[in-house]
């Protein structure tokens, strides 16, 4: 299938990490200027894509990307989905992470998680199985292959946890209840302690061989900084 030929060259170029919805179940949770319909009319299934652990980052070390002053990661990463995209027939859409339509972004975290690829976790973000928080959610593409869609097994991160990424919070926005989005985002602006690091992330037990180095840690941490706050 062209669909493989797309996931092998995005998994050696350090994007391994990736789950299936057919095209209902995408629609279902995007906008409606990111349906199927409207991006790319006869497809029927979509590939979420994204990275985990320091796989991705070591790729983009040695490309020729890295030497960019803008964007270099995101620069490396279009480049590589774009050429993935070209091996389906037909060539597949690309929804990208930091791309809008009509003003809204795709729901890259619902179609992950229903994609199959963690549970949410207490600290705010998805947690794997193998991976822990060391993941991240790039892109999809809309392919007109059917495909089987992937799930995640029973998979609960948290209960029952003793929560050491609580306790580790600079900002104490972490609680049993969750993540208080707000409190994180004022402390990232107020604590240089925040700016490279997020304690709590590093804190969690799942997937700690995986972690992130400093480098790509820091720059996760500066794109999450201007994203800036969503209530």
């Amino acid at each position: 299938m062209s669909a493989e030929r797309a996931l092998a060259h995005l998994a050696r170029a350090g994007l391994a990490q990736s789950g299936t919805l057919a095209i209902a179940a995408y629609d279902a949770l995007v906008p409606a200027a990111w349906r199927a319909a409207e991006l790319a009319p006869g497809a029927r299934a979509a590939i979420v894509v994204g990275n985990a652990g320091r796989a991705l980052w070591e790729k983009f070390e040695a490309s020729p990307e890295r030497a960019l002053a803008d964007d270099p990661l995101d620069t490396y990463t279009r480049r590589v989905l774009a050429e993935a995209a070209r091996l389906t027939d037909p060539a597949a859409a690309v929804g990208f992470y930091a791309d809008r339509r009509d003003g809204v972004y795709l729901p890259l975290v619902a179609l992950a998680q229903r994609a199959g690829f963690g549970a949410p976790g207490r600290i705010g973000v998805l947690i794997h199985p193998e991976f822990g928080p060391w993941i991240a959610i790039r892109a999809v593409l809309l392919v007109r292959e059917s495909l089987p869609e992937t799930a995640l097994p029973a998979f609960d991160p948290c209960t029952g946890c003793p929560a050491p990424c609580a306790g580790a919070c600079v900002g104490a926005a972490v609680g049993a209840r969750g993540l208080d989005a707000r409190k994180c985002y004022d402390t990232r602006l107020a604590n240089p302690a925040c700016a490279g690091e997020c304690a709590a992330r590093r804190a969690c037990v799942v997937g700690r061989a995986h972690a992130y180095g400093p480098e790509q840690l820091a720059h996760h941490m500066r794109i999450r900084g201007r994203a800036g706050f969503k209530s």
